[in-house]
């Protein structure tokens, strides 16, 4: 169903913060921005074995690993993970890797 169109102009500020705080658009910037975060904090080995990166919308960031063993290497280092997530990402609130 379409919104109805509003009857004032918007200037280009307000239309963009619109269009950016939509959720079919900042769950994607996120998800995004996250994927930049796990590249910058892990090394090439891992970035190779990540296959996928997503949050929900309950903030919680999905990684998924080709690799068991790196799975439970990346478990065993969950909590700094997060930490440096975070640093970055305030809204995260937990990993969950798969």
């Amino acid at each position: 169903m379409k919104k109805p169109r509003k009857s004032k102009t918007l200037s280009i500020r307000e239309l963009t913060s619109e269009v950016y705080n939509s959720k079919k658009l900042s769950g994607k910037i996120d998800s995004i921005e996250i994927l930049n975060t796990w590249n910058e904090i892990t090394n090439k080995l891992i970035q190779d074995r990540t296959e996928k990166v997503s949050i929900s919308e309950e903030k919680i960031v999905f990684i998924k690993v080709n690799s068991s063993p790196l799975r439970n290497e990346l478990e065993n280092n969950k909590k700094n993970l997060l930490k440096k997530i975070v640093s970055k990402h305030n809204k995260v609130q937990d990993i969950v890797f798969y």
